[in-house]
């Protein structure tokens, strides 16, 4: 059953980011995203570690304060036993000691000191008392291999031994802890962060990178580390969380029952009846689906990037305003349409793991906190921001009713594109088919005068030049048309004469034949 609105624009869905909404909340001058809350990845690393702070702060201001509810309740306990003690024996008096306390105070003392020295070994620990882990050996697949010796290759060949042994040592540590099963997403976030900080800050501290002694910049040896880690480590990093698996299909699946919120019901210029501009889109889709296919951070920007290229020459080719009001909708549309596997997935893991500057400046920048605003829009898509009943939306959303049609619905329909483009070319060929048939009658109509004034011309030039072997021929045949001609005239002479003497014999009269004679 299908439901006709009143009006079909009362179902466009505005969909606006200005500027200010994709830049940081605290006024940086970065680009945030929702993951985050709307900040930036430093932003979101202070916000965590203050967060982080406060959470220790009140853990151990929580176990201080039961540790004093223990120690004042065990005080209590044995004061009142020692007073019951004395009243029983007075003899107990002489084991007390000389500040008259009992001895047995000392197991309070060392659990009061065991507390302490837990408390400041987990501190410096990062909340954390568990041993520094040894490493151990892993057995590493083709691709972490291959990225472990493009790494080395490019330390031994750009940077000092000194400096390529530091990182190469301070990765494998990192790697461990990395494998360590303690280490939640948001763990392996801010261990991975804080390694880039830590090593941006000590190669911007070597003389070699300060003075620009070597053909790379501190920058390149980051992009390095970045590739090895994500591809080295990359079933670790991007599956650290199990639920966020779950997640993606539950999105999956929200996405797919939004498969009739398609650009008709968007506000964009989007022109689908034109095929170049579905090609653009479709290649827009095979982008966006392609991200899944890649380990390195740059590699799904890149894939991002020409994601958000295609939706722009698509937006060219249907004549329409190439600004960001149009380009939002088309990005939203190339979600609902494609349907990307594990984009929340891929989305997270290039804001956990991206160095600082892939997300936080630049046109991949941009278009990354674009894509995550559109995903987060998508999530939260409902009947209100579709200016539609409740009702409605859920039997569109069920498969109960069919989405109303109008222009925007039909040029989003694959197959009614292609009957169009199909019936589009027939047509085409109908008419070349008649153009081609008149060109054939002319063709035979000049051919047949050509081929008469042709034969014409020879006749006038041999009459006018014969050949001494043409006049021979025409000679014999004379004579062999006049041979021919006389035959044909004695042939009809001697008939006639056979035919008028059997005329003559049958009129004479006939004599009496004298049988005795």
């Amino acid at each position: 059953r299908i439901t006709m609105p009143s009006s079909s624009e009362d179902h466009k869905l505005r969909v606006n980011f200005s500027n200010r909404d994709l830049l940081c909340v605290n006024g940086c001058g970065f680009y945030g995203t929702p993951q985050w809350e709307n900040r930036c990845s430093k932003c979101w690393q202070l916000l965590q570690n203050t967060q982080k702070r406060n959470d220790d702060y009140l853990k151990n201001k929580m176990a201080f304060r039961q540790f004093e509810e223990r120690r004042k309740l065990s005080t209590e306990s044995r004061s009142l036993t020692i007073k019951n003690l004395l009243k029983k024996s007075p003899s107990l008096v002489a084991s007390q000691g000389p500040d008259g306390t009992s001895s047995s105070a000392s197991p309070h003392v060392s659990s009061s000191s065991a507390f302490h020295s837990s408390a400041s070994a987990g501190q410096l620990g990062g909340g954390s008392s568990s041993p520094v882990s040894r490493p151990r050996t892993r057995q590493r697949s083709p691709e972490s291999q291959m990225a472990r010796d493009d790494l080395s290759s490019f330390l031994s060949r750009n940077a000092p031994p000194t400096i390529a042994a530091t990182i190469s040592k301070s990765l494998s540590q990192l790697t461990v802890n990395i494998y360590e099963p303690r280490m939640g997403a948001e763990d392996l976030s801010a261990a991975v962060q804080a390694y880039y900080s830590q090593l941006d800050a000590y190669l911007n501290s070597q003389t070699v990178f300060i003075q620009n002694k070597l053909s790379i910049r501190a920058g390149d040896v980051m992009e390095a580390v970045e590739r090895y880690l994500c591809t080295a480590c990359y079933q670790r990093l991007f599956w650290a969380d199990s639920d966020e698996e779950v997640a993606d299909l539950s999105l999956q699946e929200r996405i797919r029952s939004l498969h009739w919120v398609t650009f008709g019901f968007l506000e964009t210029r989007l022109d689908l009846t034109k095929e170049q501009a579905r090609n653009r889109l479709d290649e827009a889709i095979n982008e966006m689906i392609d991200i899944n296919s890649h380990r390195r951070v740059e590699e799904k920007l890149q894939c991002l990037l020409r994601c958000s290229h295609k939706i722009f020459d698509s937006l060219r080719e249907s004549a329409a305003p190439t600004s960001a009001d149009e380009f939002l909708p088309a990005l939203i549309y190339v979600l609902l349409k494609g349907n990307p596997p594990l984009i929340q997935s891929n989305i997270n893991f290039i804001s956990r793991f991206a160095l600082p500057s892939r997300t936080m400046s630049g046109e991949p920048a941009y278009f990354f906190t674009n894509v995550s605003g559109a995903l987060h829009y998508v999530q939260n898509i409902n009947h209100e921001s579709l200016k539609m009943s409740k009702d409605d939306f859920e039997s569109y959303t069920s498969g109960e009713l069919a989405p109303p049609l109008n222009k925007g619905t039909c040029g989003c329909n694959q197959a009614l594109s292609s009957m169009e483009s199909s019936l589009a070319r027939m047509t085409k060929l109908i008419a070349e088919q008649k153009q081609l048939a008149t060109r054939i009658d002319e063709f035979e109509r000049q051919v047949s005068q050509e081929e008469t004034s042709l034969c014409d011309r020879i006749r006038d030039l041999i009459s006018s030049f014969p050949s001494p072997e043409w006049i021979g021929l025409r000679d014999k045949v004379a004579r062999a048309e006049a041979a021919a001609n006389d035959a044909c005239s004695l042939n009809s002479t001697s008939s006639s004469a056979r035919v008028s003497t059997d005329s003559s014999e049958s009129s004479a009269p006939k004599q009496p034949v004298d049988l005795l004679q």
